[in-house]
């Protein structure tokens, strides 16, 4: 079982209530029986489509079983760690870890609510899974386990639950059973009764308020069958309560520098390892699954503009082939921006096609048009939380061509155009496919006029106790 002591009222999770999985010959069985109605190695390759599971991440598989996504993982991220309640479950993925030669998994003995007390696991994880195993947890037990899945992501971390879960109404759970019994029994015999008479299945509406209670947000749903169902939820960001209006933006830039003696150049450094971070790992999602090959960076000339110019050399560091295209003339920056723009010159003084300034003439729109064409993502680092208003020319050229590529867009900050402060669009936005706003939300992106340009959300750290300085 497991090396810890364990409360008496704890429920236990190692007696299921279901399928006897404790059972040698029921777990040499496992996957046997369970591929008559799954597909293991196509059910990974969607989780991967799906979440944009990468070889950085730090992943745990909870109700691992005998390993259909703890081998594959292994072999695709930097380490992999697998839990289950069958010691049988267990020894026979120890087998093909081994017969593999796989190095960088590790398994344990424990379910969804005593893994938490090992003490020789990862603090946090980049990404969580259970597939076909919370169902064994009763409903209060259930928003137990989800709660600790919730505080063991990462900021920004990735929970993909894939389970039976009934979407009918609870008025017609007569008639709604029977169909997913008749669905199910096809492919899973007996096993599908005991999902109903022994085992603890839920109802869409319960996980899903469940999810929002526990700080996971529902990003994706998939229905793969009429009772199989799957969840791509994300950790709500540690700092969303601390939605900031502009003014505190930037008063927690001043006092991060007048009272703690942090650079501003070190905070823009810090933004910029920030946004490469959420950037390779959330890009791929819309990229096939595939870090982007190429991207273009529009950018301001303001500390918005500066952001910009320091991913540029963190993701060409990464080997992703950058081009920057600046909304002002090089001669005009001043600053942290002017200093990250010095860097980028030196750096491309030997391929100058990768750094130009759209004047808005027509041979700069063919250019801007011909570098969109070619980036598979284009960063809008053009003008951050203080502009407010009409767009003025360059910005409403960029604003437009962004959106006309079809390619998807990346937001600093705020996407270009948006009213940090109220969300309104005075008269165009970059609709960004993924935001990453700096130190803490700011008011603007919350508003649900602003979701259309919004995107996914996430927090970027500068490197500021935000708290400390805010007074909150």
């Amino acid at each position: 079982m497991i090396d810890f002591q364990t409360p008496p009222w704890l429920y236990n999770e190692f007696q299921t209530n279901g399928v006897d999985y404790a059972d040698a010959n029921v777990a040499r069985n496992f996957e046997s029986r369970h591929q008559r109605f799954r597909n293991f190695t196509e059910e990974f390759e969607r989780v991967c489509k799906r979440t944009g599971l990468g070889p950085d991440d730090v992943v745990l598989d909870l109700g691992c079983g005998s390993g259909a996504f703890v081998i594959p993982a292994a072999k695709r991220c930097r380490e992999v760690h697998g839990a289950d309640v069958s010691r049988s479950m267990l020894a026979l993925l120890q087998e093909k870890l081994e017969a593999q030669e796989i190095e960088n998994a590790s398994l344990y003995n424990a379910g969804f609510l005593t893994f938490w007390d090992i003490k020789e696991r990862p603090k946090q994880f980049d990404f969580i899974l259970s597939s076909i195993a919370l169902h064994h947890l009763p409903d209060f037990w259930k928003a137990v386990a989800l709660q600790q899945v919730a505080d063991a992501l990462k900021p920004g971390g990735v929970f993909y639950l894939f389970d039976v879960v009934f979407t009918f109404p609870v008025a017609q759970w007569r008639s709604g059973v029977q169909h997913v019994l008749d669905e199910m029994e096809t492919a899973a015999g007996h096993e599908a009764t005991k999902h109903v008479s022994s085992e603890f299945s839920s109802f869409s509406w319960y996980l899903e308020e469940v999810f929002e209670r526990v700080g996971l947000k529902v990003e994706q749903v998939f229905d793969d069958s009429d009772f199989l169902r799957a969840y791509v939820c994300r950790k709500t960001m540690k700092n969303k309560a601390l939605a900031l209006t502009v003014a505190e933006s930037r008063k927690l830039d001043d006092e991060a520098t007048r009272r703690l003696k942090i650079p501003t150049m070190l905070l823009m450094e810090n933004a910029a390892r920030s946004l490469a971070d959420v950037f390779l790992s959330r890009a791929p999602k819309f990229n096939s699954g595939k870090t982007p090959r190429r991207v273009l960076i529009c950018c301001g000339k303001g500390n918005n503009g500066g952001d910009g110019l320091a991913l540029f050399r963190r993701l060409e560091i990464l080997g992703i082939d950058c081009r920057v295209a600046t909304a002002a003339p090089f001669d005009v920056y001043k600053g942290d921006a002017l200093i990250n723009l010095k860097i980028v010159q030196a750096t491309t003084k030997n391929s100058p096609e990768k750094l130009f300034y759209f004047d808005g003439s027509d041979d700069a729109q063919r250019r801007l048009a011909n570098e969109m064409d070619q980036a598979d993502w284009i960063v809008d680092a053009l003008l951050g939380t203080g502009a407010f208003g009409t767009l003025r020319s360059p910005y409403d050229q960029f604003v437009s061509a962004i959106n006309a590529s079809g390619k998807p867009t990346f937001a600093v900050d705020v996407p270009s155009g948006l009213n940090a402060d109220d969300g309104s669009i005075s008269t165009d936005a970059v609709k960004a496919a993924i935001t990453v706003t700096l130190a803490a939300v700011k008011v603007g992106l919350l508003a649900d006029r602003s979701k259309p340009y919004v995107g996914e959300l996430h927090v970027g750290d500068i490197g500021a106790p935000i708290d400390i300085l805010l007074d909150k």
